[in-house]
């Protein structure tokens, strides 16, 4: 999360919690975490690499 977004997310905390958040505030904070989300999903495909699967066994059942 980058400082500016940090300070968003503060600013609109503050503004829910207080109760006096308009459609337009809903909208900017669903935003803010939809880019907070795909930042931290990003992060984590590039932290794990590449990844294999090996297919379960066939037990027989």
């Amino acid at each position: 999360m980058s400082p500016a977004q940090l300070k968003e997310l503060q600013e609109l905390s503050h503004i829910f919690s207080q109760g006096k958040a308009d459609p337009k505030q809903i909208h900017q904070l669903s935003a803010l975490l939809a880019q907070i989300n795909c930042f931290a999903e990003d992060s984590k495909v590039k932290e794990a690499g590449p990844v294999s699967f090996i297919s379960a066994p066939n037990l027989g059942l």
